[in-house]
């Protein structure tokens, strides 16, 4: 079994229960998949923990007052963001199981991977050696290509999209969104180019729901309650990153957000049916009323 294979299952176990000694790690381990007849030696263990610290973004410690191995995530790297973290981590387990993936395929039904991803590489370039993008760019609206100097600023994935947050050159309106998939022909330009505005992705998507964005309106306080069954589900799949569940009983739950109300956020409320009541502010209530209104008369 490959030493990536047996490094994802420490990591995957250390993850779940936390500091382990050794004695405690093969314990587990002895009833794995991988597991061949023999426990990890001393000597083993610690080539694995060099691999994981040089390959993943993350690495083994040892705690000498607790005699136990620590888990922990490259923190100089990834800070306080455990999105880029989880993100990295997947595309090991999905090295990882390339081979079995192949060979029962037919046992697999995937949604598709994000577009765009062929194009991240030479943008996060851009962004290293403050340089711009030139590129063909496809509009939905204008149904046209046009060709575009742009200043990126930030990457952002959202709906199995992956989308740029970038300055035009020609600057007339701020920041705009350009999704990869539709950008061709893409290359750095020879000069630096250096961004107008000073600020970081969390503040640009304050309060935005996925990668809408507006500089008139300001996110509010939204608070919704969910009914039956479907209370687990919001639990586990929060609607928006500033979730909070602010009231339960035994039959629903209330949840508070703070965003900017959109189409895509309408659109996401009316996924859960019935089972969903918006309860302010008004207005939210109103359009929600509004909008299912003109879907009955549909039928």
């Amino acid at each position: 079994m490959s030493k990536l294979k047996k490094c994802l299952y420490l990591i995957n176990l250390m993850e779940r229960k936390g500091p382990m000694t050794l004695r405690e790690i093969n314990d587990y381990y002895q009833y794995s998949t991988l597991y061949e007849g023999e426990e990890i030696q001393p000597r083993t263990f610690l080539r694995y923990k060099d691999y994981i610290d040089e390959t993943f973004p993350c690495h083994i410690d040892f705690n000498q007052r607790t005699g136990k191995y620590e888990l922990h995530r490259h923190q100089a790297l990834y800070g306080e963001d455990d999105s880029l973290y989880d993100y990295l981590l997947s595309a090991y387990h999905i090295e990882g199981m390339t081979e079995l993936a192949l060979k029962h395929r037919e046992k697999i039904m995937l949604t598709e991977a994000p577009t765009g991803v062929e194009n991240v590489q030479i943008i996060l370039e851009a962004i290293d050696k403050k340089r711009g993008i030139e590129c063909d760019y496809y509009s939905f609206n204008k149904k046209t290509v046009k060709h575009q100097l742009l200043i990126p600023y930030f990457l952002r994935t959202w709906e199995q999209r992956w989308y740029l947050a970038a300055e035009p050159d020609n600057r007339h309106h701020g920041i705009s969104i350009f999704a990869l998939e539709r950008m061709e022909n893409i290359m750095l330009t020879e000069k630096k180019m250096l961004p107008t505005h000073k600020i970081s992705a969390e503040e640009y998507f304050d309060g935005s729901f996925g990668v809408n964005h507006s500089d008139d309106q300001k996110p509010e306080k939204i608070r919704i309650k969910i009914y039956g069954a479907q209370v687990e589900y919001v639990r586990a799949l929060p609607i928006h990153e500033s979730q909070e569940e602010v009231e339960i009983n035994n039959d629903w739950s209330i949840f508070e957000y703070r965003l900017v109300p959109c189409y895509n956020f309408y659109q996401q409320l009316l996924w859960h049916r019935e089972r969903l009541e918006v309860l302010e502010p008004l207005h939210v209530r109103d359009e929600m009323k509004n909008t299912i209104e003109k879907m009955l008369e549909h039928y």
